[in-house]
């Protein structure tokens, strides 16, 4: 166990290695884990074809990974990665670059140092797509401020956030079927997609589309 960065108003990150798994600690409380990076692949790739993808929270770099895999030969794509843990984006162009294949040295790739709630409030019709993988899923917050992007009023922001078409998609390592009702309320068409890790279901993503 070592201290590798400062996550501002949490106290020091400390990187843990427990036999292949890694994680990232902020205090007591296990922000990132590499046990499901398969799953953040695959989440990533929910993203193909979708020229201007927002990618709220930057975890290992695997879900940016993903969004990279899935762009057709020759096609053009503009990913912004919205990260408000400055010390997780210094693991992930340190230490943990090779983790996920060097997701941040793509030039299509920008990182953000803005919580992924502004980014959309400001961004009307601006995306694609929005993935979140802020948080272990939609009933369990990192930080007390992400819980403001799975209420009414944050899905109303994701949604004014996507251009016709587009989709927002979340991260959930446990199921939390309940959310997709929230995500129709928003105005959106809701599905699950399940996510698989050594060909097990080990998470989901709760698809809404904007239509």
């Amino acid at each position: 166990m070592r201290v590798t960065a400062a996550a501002a108003g949490t106290g020091p990150l400390v990187l843990r290695k427990k036999g292949d798994v890694l994680e990232i600690l902020a205090g007591n409380v296990v922000l990132l884990s590499s046990a499901a990076l398969e799953t953040e692949l695959a989440f990533g790739r929910l993203a193909a074809g979708k020229p201007r993808v927002l990618v709220g929270g930057l975890g290992f770099g695997a879900t940016v990974r993903g969004v990279l895999e899935g762009v057709p030969a020759g096609a053009d794509v503009v990913v912004v990665v919205a990260e408000k843990v400055a010390g997780v984006v210094d693991l992930v162009r340190g230490d943990l670059a090779a983790t996920a294949g060097r997701p941040l040295e793509d030039p299509r790739v920008s990182v953000v140092a803005e919580d992924v709630f502004d980014v959309m409030a400001r961004s009307p019709a601006g995306w694609d797509s929005i993935l979140l993988d802020v948080d272990n899923g939609p009933h369990w917050a990192s930080f007390r401020t992400n819980a403001r992007l799975y209420s009414p009023a944050g899905l109303a922001v994701a949604h004014r956030a996507l251009a016709p078409g587009g989709f927002l998609a979340v991260w959930s390592g446990y199921p939390a079927d309940a959310f997709l009702a929230r995500l129709r309320a928003a105005g959106f068409t809701a599905k699950c997609i399940p996510l698989h890790e050594r060909g097990r279901v080990r998470a989901r993503a709760y698809v809404g589309t904007r239509l």
